[in-house]
């Protein structure tokens, strides 16, 4: 039996504190059907989404190269999303192999593979420039893979550049658009990702989806009338059905609900952040007198991200089991919000539904095997 052929894989991504671009590239990483040669960075900061790209490669053992791509898209309506915590997760080491003329390397890269896969789970700015500026090198991509679109509603891929999206659809590319809609039919428990373990680069991971989780739950009371409602608690004072030592645990857990709804702690160190949630929810767990806040712990609780999302890992899915996802033909059109219009047409392939079931044991069995050291000729 002749075994089949990888594909040579070239990754644009915004890996950062959301958990699904980490996913796909550790996915990409441990694949036997894949050699992933290249990740490229872009959106916002881009200097720490590459660091965390690295040091997720290094810890995995693989020698795919990194360079920073595009920071600022080309247009769009909508504010950048991000958590503020990139500069967290980004280790100083593990330095990307490009820190500048990104567009050459990739350039380059695609000139000697000759017939690539190119995955985008970010906004599409990177492709665009590269269609802009390096034509020659776009005739090399057999299939290019996006994760991003929504029907009449914006999606965060398209929306956060929308002119490079518009551009990309209209480039006469072979391509799988992998939307929005059909990434929802599975989503991991929490637990699943912030308790991975058995290598450093899945431990890496569980550290990430820890992060994501805790922004989740606590972004929920990042508003102006609950931050107030902290900040304005009248200090209790001990009486005769109070000990000095409850009301020393009150105030502790007052002064701590406060910091825990300024999200600027959370942005400086989601580490200690986290800490001042587990010391929240213990104090309120042990002293009664906390119920006078109940209202602000009961949105904790409400807000709990129990399962998360993983959209991108979808798009990698669809390189290594394009016979357990089903393609439409349709003609794709975004207006300048990014918001997606699926017209009938065969212009590109619009992954319409997926094998659920496999994708389940495909995530987890491929989440829970350590990474496999693979030093690539790139």
């Amino acid at each position: 039996m002749v075994p089949e052929i990888k594909k040579n894989l070239l990754l644009s991504t915004d890996i950062g504190t959301d958990i699904d671009d980490a996913a796909a590239l550790y996915l990409a990483m441990n694949s036997p059907a894949i050699d992933l040669k290249g990740v490229y960075v872009t959106n916002g900061p881009v200097g720490e989404r590459a660091r965390i790209a690295r040091h997720l490669l290094e810890l995995g053992g693989h020698g795919a190269v990194v360079g920073v791509g595009e920071a600022e898209a080309m247009f769009s309506r909508l504010p950048r999303f991000t958590t503020g915590a990139e500069h967290f997760m980004a280790p100083g080491k593990g330095q990307p192999d490009a820190e500048e003329d990104w567009l050459s390397m990739m350039a380059g890269q695609l000139e000697r593979l000759k017939d690539a896969v190119v995955a985008s789970i970010a906004p599409l700015t990177n492709i665009a420039r590269l269609l802009r500026e390096k034509p020659g090198a776009v005739k090399s991509i057999r299939t290019l893979y996006i994760m991003g679109g929504r029907e009449g509603k914006p999606e965060h891929n398209f929306s956060h550049d929308s002119l490079a999206a518009d551009e990309v659809l209209n480039s006469g590319m072979d391509m799988v658009v992998v939307p929005a809609g059909v990434c929802g039919g599975f989503r991991p428990e929490a637990g699943f990702l912030t308790g991975l373990k058995g290598s450093r680069a899945q431990g890496f991971i569980a550290c990430m989806a820890s992060c994501w989780k805790l922004f989740h739950d606590t972004s929920n009371i990042f508003t102006p009338q609950l931050v107030g409602e902290t900040r304005h608690m009248l200090p209790l004072v001990p009486g005769k059905r109070m000990s000095h030592e409850d009301f020393g645990r009150l105030e502790r857990f007052r002064s701590l609900l406060a910091m825990l709804c300024n999200s600027k702690n959370f942005r400086e160190d989601p580490v200690r952040h986290y800490r001042i949630f587990q010391n929240v929810m213990e104090l309120a767990g042990e002293n009664p007198g906390a119920q006078p806040y109940s209202h602000v712990l009961n949105a904790f609780r409400l807000g709990e991200l129990k399962k998360m999302r993983v959209s991108d890992a979808f798009a990698i899915y669809a390189i290594e089991h394009p016979k357990k996802i089903k393609t439409e033909q349709a003609e794709l059109r975004i207006d300048d919000l990014g918001i997606m219009n699926a017209r009938p047409g065969k212009k590109h392939r619009l992954v319409a539904e997926v094998d659920y079931g496999h994708f389940r044991n495909y995530f987890k069995k491929r989440m829970q095997a350590p990474a496999k050291p693979r030093r690539l000729v790139r």
